[in-house]
């Protein structure tokens, strides 16, 4: 028998931090929109996180930092007695043929691991998307001027998303928000299919890879690779408008000047 988790007011947090399975945030989804307290409460603090997002700023460390740390190593190892080294020796042959031989057991394993890590991918992008849409915080910029949608971004990730008008083959600009499905923010550009809501994820990728569009949890999810980023669309429009969004997506990328 399967177990049923309760779904109440207790697992705001959770859901805020991405903690719940994509079944689970769509149950406090619903739960959402019939507790005043909840809807209130998560819409303060998407916008707190919002705004943190936008004043985030990186600091790389200096070279005087470099030095500092330079200073306190030793010039030169120190010398080894000869049976000293012979031991060391011995060891070190030891420990190369112990990281070989795990790494011949891990390469089975590789490819099991691979697929894992992009279903999490998906998860998490999928558990963003539902947030957006939960807040009512679906844009941190609103307009549907891809000039002015991209220079958004300039200063609040280390993407600069390329942003294409699609509003004459149906799917208008919304504008775009800050996201961070993973560890770092990453730019999500917002389009209209009919009645739906289309996020874009934007993420820099070498090579081209086509198009795959998968269900999850009642929601479609396409993912492709080209022009230097990887794109992962997510929307509760069917797998066919979504492929056609898509489609009309690259073209649109292949005709920009």
């Amino acid at each position: 028998m399967t177990e049923r988790i309760a779904i109440d007011c207790a697992l705001r947090e959770a859901y805020l931090d991405g903690e719940l399975s994509a079944v689970e945030s769509a149950a406090f989804d619903r739960h959402v929109a019939a507790c005043a307290v909840c809807k209130r409460e998560l819409e303060r603090d998407l916008r707190l996180r919002s705004d943190l997002r936008g004043g985030l700023r990186r600091y790389k460390a200096d070279d005087a930092l470099r030095n500092r740390i330079l200073a306190h190593l030793p010039a030169e190892p120190p010398k080894l007695r000869r049976r000293e080294w012979s031991n060391r020796r011995e060891w070190l042959s030891m420990a190369v043929a112990a990281c070989f031989g795990a790494v011949l057991a891990g390469s089975a394993s590789f490819y099991t691991l691979r697929q894992p890590n992009e279903d999490l991918w998906a998860e998490a992008i999928l558990k963003t998307h539902l947030r957006a849409t939960l807040s009512g915080h679906v844009l941190d910029v609103a307009s549907s001027d891809r000039h002015t949608v991209k220079p958004w971004f300039s200063g609040k990730t280390s993407v600069a998303p390329v942003v294409v008008d699609l509003a004459s083959a149906g799917y208008p600009l919304l504008g775009g928000r800050l996201d961070i499905p993973e560890t770092e923010p990453l730019p999500v550009l917002v389009y209209r299919a009919g009645p739906h809501l289309v996020s874009v994820t934007v993420r820099p990728a070498s090579g081209d890879r086509g198009v795959t569009v998968a269900n999850r949890d009642g929601f479609s999810i396409a993912e492709w690779r080209e022009h230097g980023f990887a794109f992962s669309v997510v929307s509760d429009a069917d797998a066919n408008e979504l492929g056609a969004f898509q489609a009309a997506f690259s073209h649109a990328l292949r005709t920009l000047p």
